[in-house]
């Protein structure tokens, strides 16, 4: 069991609750999203195991491979997750209402909690803080991408060479602490 941003090809992220069992040559993929009010599998995804026996898997799927998974402890698993889920789920819709009490438009205190929550994403090692930003406030990566280069631009984050990081400066720290937004964490 894994918390997952789930690609498949060029899809967009998923994000949600994953748990992965094997069931003889098959790899069975559970996946439950953040906003789901149940804990029970959204979606099953049955794929050749990477292990697999070829002869296994050219006998296909069958109706007792089907009945093997095992979705009662799946939902069994993930029913305390998934309510964790759903407060994080909470969380940010809080924040996006407070980030749309801001004034309009890329402004200084936009930039600065936008920032802050780029830092807490990075200082807490996720691989991908646009992608978490891109959750958290729902605006697209590329755009959010743009406003944190208008914030390094501004004096309001740090650069780092070649890879996702930065630092709040004096200048967002000031905002930031005039400004009412949860979920941003000052140094």
């Amino acid at each position: 069991m894994t918390k997952t941003n789930d690609h498949e090809g060029g899809a967009a992220p998923r994000p949600g609750l994953t748990h992965v069992q094997r069931i003889g040559a098959w790899k069975v993929t559970m996946w439950l999203p953040l906003d789901s009010t149940s804990a029970n599998p959204r979606d099953i995804r049955i794929e050749p195991h990477e292990d697999a026996d070829l002869q296994e898997v050219a006998r296909g799927i069958t109706s007792t491979i089907l009945r093997q998974i095992d979705t009662t402890a799946f939902a069994e698993e993930m029913g305390p997750l998934a309510e964790l889920a759903r407060a994080g789920q909470r969380e940010a819709e809080k924040f996006r209402r407070e980030l749309a009490g801001l004034p309009k438009g890329v402004s200084d205190e936009y930039l600065a909690v936008i920032s802050a929550l780029y830092v807490r994403f990075v200082n807490a090692g996720r691989t991908a803080p646009a992608q978490d930003l891109e959750w958290w406030t729902r605006t697209k990566q590329a755009t959010l991408k743009g406003h944190l280069r208008a914030a390094r631009q501004r004096g309001f984050l740090t650069k780092v060479e070649g890879k996702a990081g930065g630092q709040l400066t004096d200048k967002a720290i000031e905002i930031l602490k005039r400004t009412s937004v949860s979920n941003v964490r000052l140094p």
